[in-house]
């Protein structure tokens, strides 16, 4: 059996809104700047305005990174069976501004002026509902709150329920959201920022960014940016997700971290330190793209499959090096999940892929 792949990406950043003004970015020398205000990301969505009628933006950010990626992957799904192609998507807090705008409709003792359109945006699968509306996917369609869609998208293939899964992970700017975590102790100094990142994961084939190896996840006593826990008992908590994903791969060259300036930090390094001393740290993610909430575990794989595809750390990431083929990509979710996976390039062993 062929190890799964990441066949294409799409990528709605602050950084930038495509693949390859990202990579411009990440590579730029001298570094490129970090991410200005918090607003809402302007970005581009090649539909018909027909199609997007009373679509949320939540909604569109997802389809408009699935559009990308299924571009980036020359993937056309109406040459094949739809019901082969699904979409498993990720979000912290799925539409926020639709769920503080139809609470306002209902806080202002005017329920029967409520529109449906906006209380059909505030379930968190709406997204999905339009990625799959959009490219005609009618296979295992879902999303997680919090969660590894990689881990999903992986069984969904290898147990034969799909042949290509759009993966993805999507997080909306709310000012209130926003503004709120800002201003929470745990979070202090951290600059929050929207993202989306789509995958298209598929068997391997030769124009594939990397192999998508083994991946593990434990559970932290809370999420790290709503609440501070312990530094002590976390770095017991993510070396055994570490022990767990490395159990059968070859140690990584290098490892993306999910540093954002914060206390948790210090955990974090300590378990690196303990687990993989071999591997270089890469600490640059966040900085460059802000902190990205449920899309930072994705956001940092998508960093880690760009350097894989050109084969070097770009200049931006603080550690230039070229021919890398194994990194080790973490991050946390905001319901207190710990996660690292394995990417790999030019048959490393990556476990049980």
């Amino acid at each position: 059996m062929s190890e799964v792949s990441i066949m294409g990406l799409g990528i709605i950043s602050s950084l930038g809104t495509d693949i390859s003004s990202v990579w411009e970015r990440l590579d730029a020398s001298p570094k490129a700047a970090p991410p200005g205000e918090t607003a809402e990301i302007p970005f581009t969505l090649d539909l018909p305005h027909s199609q997007l009628r009373r679509v949320n933006r939540y909604s569109k950010l997802a389809a408009a990174g699935a559009i990308q990626a299924q571009k980036d992957a020359f993937i056309t799904i109406d040459s094949g069976d739809p019901f082969r192609h699904g979409a498993i998507f990720t979000t912290g807090y799925g539409s926020m501004v639709s769920n503080i705008s139809f609470g306002e409709s209902v806080a202002g003792d005017e329920p029967d002026l409520c529109s449906p359109t906006l209380f059909a945006g505030t379930v968190p699968n709406s997204c999905v509902g339009q990625v799959c509306i959009q490219l005609n996917l009618k296979g295992p369609s879902t999303i997680l709150v919090g969660g590894n869609v990689f881990l999903y998208s992986k069984l969904l293939i290898n147990s034969g329920k799909a042949d290509v899964i759009f993966a993805g992970a999507v997080e909306e700017y709310s000012f209130d959201l926003f503004s709120s975590l800002g201003k929470n102790e745990a979070a202090r100094g951290v600059k929050i920022n929207e993202a989306t990142v789509v995958f298209v994961l598929g068997r391997a084939r030769e124009n594939a960014y990397c192999a998508v190896g083994d991946s593990a996840a434990a559970g932290l006593a809370a999420y790290p940016l709503v609440k501070k826990i312990s530094v002590q008992e976390s770095v017991t908590v993510i070396r055994s997700a570490l022990r767990k994903c490395l159990k059968k791969t070859n140690s990584p060259e290098v490892i993306i971290s999910s540093s954002n300036g914060a206390y948790f930090d210090e955990a974090e390094d300590a378990a690196f330190k303990e687990e993989a001393p071999g591997a270089s740290v890469i600490t640059g993610v966040k900085p460059l793209f802000g902190e990205t909430l449920g899309s930072a575990f994705s956001l940092n794989v998508a960093v880690a499959a760009m350097c894989l595809k050109n084969g070097r750390i770009p200049n931006s990431l603080g550690a230039t090096r070229a021919g890398v083929k194994r990194i080790l990509a973490t991050g946390y979710d905001t319901i207190g999940n710990y996660h690292c996976i394995m990417l790999s390039k030019g048959g490393e062993n990556l476990g049980d892929a």
